[in-house]
């Protein structure tokens, strides 16, 4: 608080993955039957459309988040109202995870039935042997899986976050395989 001019306000710090869930459920609540895709900081950073097949879509990814805590958000935020289709890009904070194809296949299990259309699992892991299982984990379900080409130069510094050159390449292959979705 305030007393006078010159004082510095102190607030409460906010717990980022709180505050993205309460943003997303808010957009939920303006969207009937949406696209949700669902994710970790390459999802939240990624430059989404706002429309698909006719229907919003929701930027469910929140920085830092494992494919463990996807699937509990997940159930909190859609288990009342689910969505028209459910993408799950999520899996870059469990490179190297030994458990990574079975979080992935309890994922999907859990948010198969909050979605009226198929499933579509996009590739987002830095390294190959997280995606590869994230891939099994998809095809043992039935469920499609992109691995979009990302170009040379596509990770930032720090290897692990998509450059924008990446989402040129990731965002219209996440658009093609939700069209598909959308009119099967």
């Amino acid at each position: 608080m305030r007393n006078r001019f010159g004082e510095v306000s102190q607030h409460a710090f906010h717990d980022h993955a709180a505050v993205r869930e309460f943003m997303i459920r808010a957009a939920l609540t303006d969207a009937p039957a949406p696209i949700v895709v669902l994710g970790d900081s390459i999802t939240e950073m990624a430059p989404l459309p706002r429309l698909l097949c006719g229907r919003p879509v929701i930027n469910a990814g929140v920085g830092g988040q494992t494919i463990a805590e996807a699937k509990q958000l997940a159930g909190r935020m859609l288990q009342d109202q689910g969505a028209f289709l459910l993408v799950l890009a999520v899996g870059a904070n469990d490179a190297g995870s030994p458990t990574a194809q079975r979080d992935f296949t309890d994922l999907i299990e859990t948010v198969k039935p909050l979605s009226t259309r198929p499933l579509v699992v996009i590739a987002v892991a830095a390294d190959e042997r997280t995606n590869r299982a994230i891939e099994a984990a998809a095809a043992a379900r039935g469920v499609r899986f992109v691995d979009p080409h990302l170009p040379p130069g596509a990770k930032m510094g720090d290897g692990i976050h998509f450059t924008a050159a990446a989402y040129k390449a990731w965002v219209p292959a996440l658009e093609a395989a939700v069209s598909a979705e959308c009119t099967m």
